[in-house]
């Protein structure tokens, strides 16, 4: 579902000098190991693979398993937003026990990534069943699961669930949830501070639909400069369920009558 490019090295940023070292070396490992097209691993609990999200009305928390070993968390700050998280890597799953192995995390004092540095001794385990997914947390190796946190599945269907743009040398996702909320995250592979276009960032807010017509409302952007081309009003938006794609139409200039589209596939 993610697109790589090999030999591009993916940067980290929000980590102290040592923390950096250690996660690039992480971040080297998996690119090394080509994990986003790799076959899926094998194991006994297949169903986790998804989108799955923890609704409260302090927080937003998506994560996103796919089959081809990659994942994407979010974490939408509704109190405080500048400790938002979006976090992308390799999840290296074996039976129930799983490895989340970060290439990039916006916020490294939040998240999955936080976890990594701060509990050495971490296990965690991922079990599904019907419509819920458990995270258990063991953070010192005692087969103690001291968290638990439980995932609904997200809501996939129309215009709702998560979306990849294609035709981007960046990962670029957008999430429109059914409670009227929505995330943009941008994670530039290239890393090229010059690529202004394709810089790294996260933007979530609330969002309303009138039949095909899209109005954002940001909450939080981490780089304020920065909008993911999106207009605050996107008047046109097409659904084409038989091919699962969504596509946005609007006008980059008001006073250019050529359409730009945004292209995303589930």
């Amino acid at each position: 579902m993610f697109t790589v490019f090999k030999g591009i090295k993916p940067h980290i940023q929000s980590l102290n000098p040592v923390n950096l070292i250690l996660l690039m070396l992480v971040a080297c490992s998996v690119l090394q190991a080509n994990p986003l097209h790799a076959a899926t691993q094998p194991s006994t609990n297949n169903n986790i693979f998804g989108d799955w999200v923890i609704n409260t009305p302090e927080r937003i928390t998506l994560l996103q398993l796919n089959r081809n070993s990659s994942y994407l968390h979010l974490e939408l700050n509704l109190t405080t937003p500048q400790d938002s998280v979006a976090e992308w890597g390799r999840l290296d799953l074996q039976s129930t026990d799983a490895h989340f192995i970060p290439s990039y995390s916006n916020n490294a004092q939040q998240g999955l990534v936080a976890y990594q540095f701060e509990h050495p001794q971490l296990n965690m385990m991922l079990t599904s069943q019907s419509l819920q997914l458990a995270l258990a947390i063991d953070t010192n190796a005692d087969s103690i699961a001291d968290e638990q946190h439980y995932y609904n599945l997200t809501t996939n269907q129309s215009v709702y669930g998560v979306w990849h743009q294609l035709s981007t040398p960046a990962l670029s996702s957008l999430v429109l949830l059914d409670n009227g909320y929505y995330a943009m995250v941008n994670i530039n592979l290239h890393q090229d501070p010059q690529a202004n276009e394709h810089v790294t960032h996260l933007q979530w807010g609330r969002f309303e639909l009138h039949q095909n017509q899209l109005t954002l409302e940001p909450v939080f952007n981490s780089h304020p400069q920065h909008t993911s081309n999106l207009p605050s009003d996107i008047p046109s938006m097409i659904y084409q369920p038989s091919k699962q794609q969504l596509t946005l139409s609007f006008n980059v200039d008001k006073g250019n009558l050529t359409d730009h589209l945004l292209l995303f596939k589930r």
